[in-house]
């Protein structure tokens, strides 16, 4: 737990002690809780301050749904709970953004849409919401209502999100020229909010991760562990694309995004790299525990656990010393469609690096140095996967993946935009559908921004 968050955590607890029968008091702590990651115990809490009389009930259930859809995975609550909100207060414009959010996350373009535009008729001025509706659409040649209310919203916006939308929809209209102006445009807007990236300080954390967690650190760990399975690497290389497809596989449950470990990091290791020297086997096995629960309720005990949260490559060895059995796959890809992938994709201030190419291009070349290490300190147990070769020649590629996973060959992991279940990612609609390589060498339709930035070599 973060300090600001564990002072709020503990002043909500006052408040509630020395008002214990105020439902508002109740909410907050519930709120807390759940940003604290204790999601059962917010939840039991939203339901003391709804039998309190909280005064916002439908935003109690809204908050209920959102971690059962956010963290819990079982959507069938969610909806439940959304609905709930949505009966105690029918024109409560949050309530059809995230009833949105959850359609878009289960493959339900048309669903999505019209919960986003109940959204935008309860709330005409709500940008966030235009995009996502924006998000869902399949922009075409001609008028295109959509496309002329986001030219007109985004006139009088700073809003980066109505300027990736019309990038992307430009994009998709073929006017590479126009999108560029648009993702440059939403990039610049995201730049004066985010923290500045500072080139020569993320190099000498990457270095540091390096010398803290060598072979001889690792090696200071061992036993027996799930043999969960973390894809991770740049953002846009197809980590995604790779979970749903071996969550297509009987073996295999998709967990999306743990924030398992960022939080670990947030909570206990505050400090790291360095904090890692503090760390024991008591530790790893009391976190391996903590794990292995998690994964028991994502995939009900019957599967392995996949964890597709990009940025785990920065702590490969940390997972490794609490799960020893774990596997790593790094997703790859030509570093100049995942440049123009980035610069074109609403992603936040974590990602700070994203709103400049030249950024960019130096994170890539960290990341890929860190993996190097990482594939010296964890052998057999680290494999990289290059999207070109996945999308080109799928089953060739998976089924020698399977086969270092000790799995047999499976031909529904060919048919993975056939299932269901949700998807958490800004791919959502991409992992829809069957696998196509219109997305290699993208890169070539931004050739000129390439080339001013890099030069011949973009």
């Amino acid at each position: 737990m973060s300090a600001p968050l564990k002072d709020a955590l503990q002043a909500a607890r006052r408040r509630l002690e020395e008002h214990p029968g105020s439902p508002d008091a109740m909410f907050n702590l519930a709120y807390y809780l759940g940003k604290d990651g204790q999601f059962q115990a917010a939840i039991e809490a939203y339901r003391k301050a709804l039998k309190m009389g909280v005064s916002a009930p439908e935003e109690a259930q809204l908050n209920i749904a959102n971690i059962y859809m956010d963290h819990l995975h079982d959507h069938d609550k969610a909806i439940r709970h959304f609905h709930q909100a949505r009966s105690l207060n029918p024109r409560y414009a949050p309530v059809y953004h995230n009833l949105g959010n959850l359609a878009e996350q289960l493959g339900d373009r048309v669903k999505a849409a019209r919960y986003f535009e109940k959204c935008l008729q309860l709330q005409p001025d709500n940008e966030r919401a235009l995009a996502r509706l924006a998000d869902t659409h399949r922009f075409k040649q001609g008028n295109d209502p959509l496309l002329n209310r986001l030219k007109v919203a985004a006139l009088t916006s700073a809003s980066s999100d109505l300027q990736f939308s019309l990038g992307r929809a430009y994009d998709q209209l073929g006017d590479h020229g126009l999108a560029w102006q648009h993702y440059s445009y939403a990039n610049a807007l995201d730049a004066r909010r985010f923290p500045a990236y500072q080139p020569e300080k993320t190099a000498s954390l990457f270095d540091r991760i390096a010398r803290a967690c060598d072979t001889d650190w690792v090696d200071r760990f061992d036993g027996e562990s799930s043999s969960s399975v973390f894809i991770c690497g740049m953002f846009r290389t197809g980590s995604t694309l790779l979970e749903q497809i071996l969550a297509a596989h009987p073996s295999f449950t998709a967990g999306g995004e743990s924030e398992f470990f960022p939080r670990l990091l947030a909570g206990q290791l505050r400090g790291y790299p360095e904090s890692l020297a503090t760390v024991t086997t008591e530790n790893a096995a009391t976190w391996r525990s903590e794990h292995e629960a998690l994964a028991r309720r994502i995939t009900g005990g019957h599967a392995r656990l996949t964890d597709k949260r990009p940025d785990n490559f920065l702590y490969a060895g940390l997972i490794k010393a609490v799960l020893p059995s774990a596997k790593f796959i790094v997703t790859e890809r030509d570093w100049r469609d995942v440049a123009v992938s980035i610069f074109g994709t609403r992603l936040g201030p974590r990602q700070n690096y994203a709103t400049r190419l030249e950024h960019i291009h130096h994170y890539i070349q960290l990341q890929r140095r860190l993996v190097d290490h990482w594939e010296a300190v964890l052998g057999e147990d680290l494999v990289r996967v290059s999207y070109e070769e996945l999308v080109r020649q799928p089953q060739e590629t998976v089924a020698r993946l399977l086969h270092w996973l000790g799995e047999e060959w499976d031909e529904r992991c060919l048919r993975f935009h056939q299932q269901e279940g949700a998807v958490r990612t800004a791919s959502v609609w991409q992992v829809r559908e069957p696998l196509h390589a219109r997305s290699i060498q993208r890169w070539r339709n931004y050739r000129e921004p390439l080339a001013k930035a890099f030069g011949e070599q973009g």
